[in-house]
């Protein structure tokens, strides 16, 4: 197999591209966490409500969140906007390990990801 001399030049040459392209797939990464989010939404009929806070209760069972200085305690009604100005207005039901949360609205069931959680009011 031939020898592969390396100048000192090349040496520096392969640190920095390296150090830049580590940087470029870094921004890239928070850019695309940014615009790409954990949401879920299932809709229900009222007859449906019971079993499904019941398997909320059990996929959400942190009862308190503390967000920006504020708590939310479980039963609350809060008004949350996300980093793409949705507003979900509901009942707050938990948060898990996940780092989501569980609000239930008049039709639906919300899981949401705190990260893209902007704003979190009590109603």
């Amino acid at each position: 197999m031939p020898a592969i001399h390396l100048t000192y030049n090349d040496v520096i040459f392969s640190v920095v591209g390296a150090a830049v392209l580590f940087i470029v797939i870094k921004v890239l990464s928070i850019v695309i966490k940014l615009f790409v989010t954990r949401t879920s939404e299932i809709f229900f009929d009222p007859d449906q409500l019971d079993g499904l806070l019941e398997s909320c209760y059990n996929t959400f069972p942190i009862e308190n969140l503390d967000f920006n200085g504020a708590t939310f305690r479980r039963g609350t009604s809060v008004r949350v906007t996300t980093v793409r100005q949705n507003v979900i207005e509901g009942q707050f039901i938990g948060t898990n390990q996940s780092e989501m949360v569980c609000i239930v609205t008049d039709k639906s069931i919300i899981a949401q990801e705190i990260g893209a959680i902007q704003e979190i009011q009590s109603m």
